[in-house]
This record gives C-alpha cells, structure tokens and sequence, in this order.
C-alpha cells in the first residue's frame, strides 16, 4: 500500500488536548490542578528516595533534586525496556525506590490526563463519539443486510491521546482517589501507567456477529478488559450502548457534561 494517500491528519479528533479550551484554561495552565503531584514530591517518601540516591552516589543531599531523581530512574526503564540492558542507573534504586519514583510519575498522569479532574476524560468527548458513531454505522448496515465499507479503522495518537479516552469508559478506577497522602494504600492500585499505558500502548474495538446478537470487545494492550457496569469481556453491543447512554447523549468537552457512575 502507499500509505500517502490512505491516510488523513485529524488533529483536532486525535489531539483534543490542544484544542479543549477547558482542559487548557483548568488543568495545562493551572499549578493548583496538580498540587497533590507538588505535595507528594515534597513529602517525606520521595525525601527518603533523594537521600538514599545522594547516599548511593556519595554527593551532598542538596545535589539530588526530584528532577534528577526522575531523569535516573527513566533512563533506568527506557534502557531496561527498550534496549534489555541492566542498566547502571537501575542499581541507584532499591524495588521501593522505584515504588515512590512509579507513585508519582502516576499522580501527574492520574490529575493531569486520569480521573484527577473530570474534564481531563470529558475532553476525548470528540474521540469516543468518533469511536462510537463508526461502530453503530456498522452496525445498522449489518442490521439492513448491506456490506460494512469499513471493516477496519486505525487511528494514531499518543498517550495524552489514549489514557483520556480510557478513562472516560472508566477503565482502571480505583476506589479512592491518589493523593499525595495515601502512598501506601495504592500500591496494588489499578491505575498503573507502566501497566495500562506502556510504549506503544493500544486500544482495539472488536464488533463480533455472534448467535446472540451483535458483541462488543475492548481489548486494552491486546488483553480483553471487562467495562464497569458489565459482566465479561464480550458483551452484546446494546449492554455497552445502555451503559455508556448519559455520554452517548450529553458528552461535550467544554460543558459540564453529565456525570457517569462507574
């Protein structure tokens, strides 16, 4: 294929979070969105990090910041999971290092692109009704007995593109809220961006002509997930339009969108 032509630029559909105005004016441009991410990083789990990393590299403790702390511990996962090196910046950190390290890297995903502030999912309002309005054209022509003209749609974004989008389907919700004080009661948690939202992580909607009817399967990663408020992984496309029937009817990114309980 000559890929030149068979593809079109979207940004506005595939980066929303440049042109929400909301999104820019309460969380991109606003200190206090990601105060919890400050108090963390103040706090005495990422003192103890520093400390720990000055001690390891024998320089004063005013010479490890918790930008400097980060750039080691990034290097460290890129080379180890790009390259598959042991990398000598791994050996800086001990398994809870890394756990504080991970805990606040996650904070600022979950405050600025999570569940943190509800416009952060409402500004891939755009996307899921693109998503959405593809996967009822195909149904209702297979419905009427006519041929689905596209079977397949691919679309490229990044990961402020993705983790938006998948929480405003509510996957990976966690019971409480990651605060900046409650470390501890998170480190099982679901909203784990080393987990959900990897390299090259991806999104896959399936709609499957089955005995029962038309089935629908979310795969996050190329693994299954259940919906919230939904039994398994392949559930008949009217369950998930049920489910999802306050965002399919009110869902806008720059008004206060009707809430969804998941």
């Amino acid at each position: 294929w000559d890929f030149q032509d068979n593809y079109t630029v979207k940004d506005e559909l595939m980066r929303f979070f440049d042109t929400c105005r909301r999104l820019l004016e309460t969380v991109e441009k606003n200190k206090k969105a990601v105060e919890e991410v400050t108090n963390f990083n103040e706090g005495p789990e990422m003192k103890r990090v520093q400390e720990k990393l000055a001690d390891r590299l024998q320089v004063p403790y005013a010479n490890i910041t918790v930008d400097s702390v980060e750039a080691a511990f990034y290097l460290c996962s890129y080379e180890f999971t790009i390259l598959g090196l042991n990398s000598p910046w791994c050996r800086l950190f001990d398994e809870k290092d890394a756990e504080v390290v991970e805990y606040s890297g996650d904070l600022k995903q979950y405050w600025k692109k999570g569940f943190g502030h509800d416009i952060n999912s409402k500004s891939s309002c755009i996307l899921f009704h693109d998503l959405f309005n593809r996967l009822e054209t195909a149904a209702n022509k297979h419905k009427s007995g006519v041929s689905v003209s596209e079977v397949v749609a691919v679309q490229v974004g990044h990961a402020e593109t993705l983790l938006p989008l998948l929480t405003l389907l509510g996957l990976f919700k966690d019971n409480a809220s990651l605060t900046s004080t409650n470390f501890d009661e998170h480190l099982n948690r679901a909203f784990r961006c080393s987990r959900n939202m990897p390299y090259a992580a991806n999104l896959l909607v399936a709609l499957w002509d089955c005995s029962d009817g038309l089935r629908l399967q979310f795969r996050v990663n190329e693994k299954p997930v259940t919906l919230p408020g939904l039994d398994n992984s392949s559930p008949l496309y009217q369950e998930v339009r049920e489910q999802y029937k306050q965002l399919l009817q009110g869902c806008n990114q720059e008004t206060s969108s009707p809430q969804l309980n998941l």
